[in-house]
């Protein structure tokens, strides 16, 4: 009977501690989430690099906001022949 007691007010404390600090833990399982999402996300980025053509086989095009050469794989394209480098330069082009 005694030990069912202590196992209760652990239990309560437990209880009492998990509402207290829900968001904090809500934090931290988000994080763990994250984190092991990413470490899966690398390795599969490492596989896909080994299949990956050559860099200097991906053609450049000149963005029309700024004038870089950008991969052609990177580019943002408005409409057949605009091509524009980051979203930052559309806007640019924009005002």
């Amino acid at each position: 009977m005694k030990w069912l007691i202590i196992l209760f007010l652990l239990f309560v404390l437990f209880a009492i501690i998990a509402v207290r600090y829900r968001r904090q833990i809500q934090t931290a399982m988000y994080m763990y989430k994250m984190f092991r999402k990413m470490r899966q996300v690398s390795k599969g980025n490492e596989r896909r690099i080994e299949t990956k053509q050559n860099p200097a086989n991906i053609p450049l095009v000149r963005c029309a906001g700024c004038g870089n050469w950008v991969a052609e794989t990177e580019i943002l394209k408005m409409g057949n022949k605009i091509s524009y480098c980051s979203a930052n330069c559309i806007e640019k082009a924009v005002r």
